[in-house]
């Protein structure tokens, strides 16, 4: 077995009890999102204050000049691609774009792009990219996008207060029968602010899932699943702990798959499907888009039902209650673990569809293999698309997890371990013999 497997499974006892600590005693709940105190939350559809872009601050593809922007018809869908390239991936995200503006659009069909940049960087041209941020729509077919406001002053993209405010305004003036959003954040950190702030540090995802639903509760979009689809364009891997915490915000959640080092989503294909499929949801948007990435030699992208995690939730909660009753079995639940580990990609979290496979293709567990059986279908109806090598990932213990580190997952995963349990499966680990 590759050490780094092994590794990862043979965690410090103490560092789960400090998990199930924290977890126990509410350390890690917080509310984010919201405005700042005597503040109220912000005009969706108010006209930005700051002047147009400077000449020569285009990025790689040329904007038209700025333009006002008011309040459109509705359109069949709005996706919207919240994009911080102020982190060093400037160009990754002035050649995303490019692609994105390929695709065959109609005008019922609106992407709309907040970005921002580093202004410390060039793109492939010699140009500086613009200082702070600009709200772009793309006409599609190749033609030049049109930069509908910019800002001179610097925005921070990891706030969230910055993320409810640009939902708000992006659905507020531009509303749809369907909405999207994409989160662009290919960096390892956060804002770097034009490059004076090295080591900045990302939105977390909590933060980042109440400020997407408030911003929605903003103009009046409140009640389950506002959004047809909430996609992750980073190098952060599709973790079941994530999906089940944009159960009630989304109804497919898009990422990359378990062990995947890299991203590539097939922008124009996917918006052109948008634009030329009158009946296009949610579901079909993701299995197209993820099929189309995996031709291109991307990741094949891991698509989640969220609406059929209430289930797959309970079934999990009763596996590991399973296990615990029949601690006979731990000894094959943790090589069940190990061989989750060994992710088609070689890095990434485990596997869950492995984990539970091993489980549930073992009849000597009796009662624990039939518990995971039901796990296994529930997954599997999960899926919205899952070719092979295309994992959901989920967290097993961690070699030399720190205390922040701890903390931060039970934030993360705050909700998932409320309703399965999970951090008790972990704790079974931690008390088994080594």
């Amino acid at each position: 077995m590759a050490r780094a497997a092994v590794q990862l499974i043979m965690a410090p006892r103490v560092a789960l009890s400090l998990l199930r600590s924290a977890i126990a005693f509410g350390l890690v709940g917080c509310t984010v999102g919201a405005p700042a105190a005597g503040t109220s939350a912000p005009d969706p559809t108010s006209e930005p204050s700051g002047p147009g872009t400077a000449d020569g601050d285009e990025p790689a593809t040329p904007p038209a000049a700025t333009e006002p922007e008011g309040v459109k018809e509705k359109a069949r869908w709005t996706f919207f691609v919240y994009a911080n390239g102020d982190n060093g991936r400037s160009r990754e995200l002035a050649a995303d774009l490019e692609h994105m503006n390929e695709a065959m659009l109609q005008a019922d069909v609106e992407v709309i792009v907040f970005a921002d940049w580093n202004a410390a960087l060039t793109d492939r041209e010699g140009r500086p990219f613009p200082s702070g941020s600009e709200w772009i729509s793309l006409a599609g077919h190749g033609a030049k996008p049109r930069v509908r406001s910019a800002s001179e002053s610097e925005q921070d993209l990891e706030d969230p207060a910055v993320l409810r405010s640009a939902v708000a305004r992006a659905f507020g003036q531009h509303p749809a029968d369907h909405r999207g959003v994409i989160v662009w954040s290919r960096g390892e950190g956060g804002d770097a602010q034009d490059g004076t702030r090295p080591g900045a540090a990302a939105m977390s995802t909590p933060a980042m899932i109440a400020a997407i639903r408030d911003g929605l509760a903003d103009i009046g979009l409140t009640g389950e699943r506002t959004l047809d689809v909430l996609g992750f364009d980073s190098y952060a891997p599709a973790r079941i702990e994530i999906a089940y915490a944009t159960r009630e915000l989304a109804g497919v959640y898009v990422a990359n798959p378990a062990g995947s080092n890299g991203t590539t989503w097939a922008y124009a294909d996917a918006l052109g499907f948008l634009a030329n499929t009158s009946d296009a949801t949610g579901a079909t948007f993701a299995a197209f888009e993820a099929e189309a990435a995996r031709k291109i030699g991307g990741p094949p992208h891991v698509a989640v039902h969220t609406e059929k995690l209430e289930r797959l939730a309970d079934a999990t909660s009763s596996l590991v209650r399973a296990i615990a009753a029949h601690p006979e079995v731990m000894p094959r639940v943790v090589s069940a673990m190990m061989a989750a580990a060994e992710a088609p990609f070689g890095s990434g979290p485990p596997s869950y569809q492995r984990f539970v496979s091993e489980l549930a293709n073992d009849p000597s567990l009796d009662v624990v293999t039939a518990t995971a059986q039901e796990v296994a279908i529930h997954l599997s109806e999960a899926l919205v698309y899952a070719p092979g090598g295309a994992e959901l990932g989920i967290t097993l213990p961690l070699t030399e997890a720190s205390p922040a580190w701890l903390a931060e997952y039970a934030e993360t995963a705050r909700e998932w371990l409320a309703a399965t349990g999970w951090d008790a499966l972990l704790a079974s680990y931690a008390s088994s013999e080594p």
